[in-house]
C-alpha cells in the first residue's frame, strides 16, 4: 500500500502526553458585553459556624478546588451552582372565561358543557319543510326514529316522520330542518348512528349495586328525575317530562317500557334535550 493511501496513526496516551486539555483554553464568556451580570460563584465560608473546617480543608478532602467563572484550571465536568429556578410562576392570574364559553381549560369543567336544546329561527336553515313548529323540532330530537352524525361529528341529524332536524353539538343549537326525502338523499353511504354514539358516550353498562352511574330501575329513574326538578305528567301510553326552568322542552316518557335499556335511553334523552345529566 502506498504512503498516500495509509491512514494517519491512531493517537495513544503516550503520544498525547504533555498536551493541554482543549477545554482549559476556553475563555470565559464576558456577560458585561450583553448587559447581563455574571453569576456570583457559590463558595463555602473560610470557617464554618459549627464544624470549623476551612475552605482549604474541604479542598484537600475532595482532591480538587471548586471552579469559578474565571478559573481556567477547572475541569469541564465540575458541577456548577444552579443559577436558574426550576419552575416559572405566571406573572399574573389567569383571566376568567366568559359565561357563554363552549370549552374551558378548567379541570373541573366538563367538556363539552351540557346545554339545553335551543331553537332560534334565525339559526335554522330549512329545505323542503313548509310547516315548522318548535314542538315538532323538540319531538324529533327527543324521540327520533333514526339519527346519524354528519360534518365529522360537528352536528347530528334526528329523523322522525317526514322531518329531519340538524343540531350542532358544540352548543346544542338547532341549525337545520329538512324534509326526510332530502336529508336521506344527501346522507353519506357510510355514516355513524348518533343514537349509538350517545349510548356509548353515556358511560359503562348499567349494573346493580353501589356506584352505578345509570339508574337501573324505573323507580330509581323517577327518583333522580324528581331530585333534578323535573315534572312528570302521566299518560295512557306515554307521559311527559318537563322542567320549569326550560319551558317548551318536552321529553316523552313511556308508561309501560318494554326495552331493558329504557333507563339509559331516557338518560340520553334528558341530556340531549335539557342538558341535564342524570348519571352519578
Amino acid at each position: 500500500m502506498s504512503a498516500e493511501g495509509r491512514s494517519s496513526p491512531r493517537p495513544t496516551p503516550m503520544a498525547l502526553g504533555g498536551r493541554t486539555d482543549p477545554a482549559r483554553r476556553v475563555r470565559p464568556v464576558d456577560y458585561s458585553a450583553t448587559g447581563r451580570t455574571a453569576a456570583t460563584p457559590v463558595s463555602e465560608p473560610a470557617t464554618g459556624p459549627t464544624t470549623g473546617r476551612s475552605a482549604t480543608a474541604g479542598t484537600a478532602a475532595t482532591g480538587r478546588a471548586a471552579p469559578g467563572p474565571a478559573d481556567p484550571t477547572g475541569q469541564p465536568s465540575d458541577v456548577l451552582p444552579r443559577r436558574r429556578a426550576r419552575t416559572l410562576e405566571p406573572s399574573q392570574a389567569l383571566s376568567t372565561p366568559p359565561a357563554d364559553a363552549v370549552h374551558t381549560l378548567a379541570p373541573e369543567d366538563p367538556r363539552p358543557l351540557p346545554r339545553p336544546l335551543r331553537v332560534d329561527e334565525a339559526e335554522i336553515r330549512t329545505v323542503g319543510v313548509s310547516v315548522l313548529t318548535t314542538a315538532r323540532i323538540v319531538e324529533a330530537v327527543a324521540d327520533p326514529q333514526d339519527a346519524w352524525t354528519a360534518d365529522a361529528g360537528a352536528s347530528d341529524h334526528f329523523l322522525r316522520g317526514d322531518l329531519v332536524v340538524q343540531v350542532r353539538r358544540a352548543d346544542n343549537v338547532v341549525i337545520g330542518a329538512f324534509s326526510a326525502r332530502y336529508a336521506l338523499s344527501v346522507r353519506p353511504e357510510e355514516y355513524e348512528s348518533a343514537l349509538d354514539v350517545a349510548d356509548d358516550a353515556a358511560g359503562p353498562s348499567a349494573r346493580g349495586g353501589k356506584g352505578t352511574r345509570h339508574p337501573t330501575s324505573r323507580r330509581e329513574l323517577l327518583a333522580r328525575l324528581e331530585d333534578a326538578g323535573f315534572v312528570i305528567t302521566p299518560g295512557s301510553t306515554h307521559g311527559r317530562v318537563t322542567h320549569p326552568e326550560h319551558p317548551g322542552l318536552v321529553v316523552p316518557f313511556a308508561s309501560t317500557p318494554s326495552d331493558r335499556r329504557f333507563t339509559r335511553h331516557v338518560v340520553a334523552q334528558i341530556r340531549r334535550v335539557f342538558g341535564i345529566d342524570l348519571r352519578r
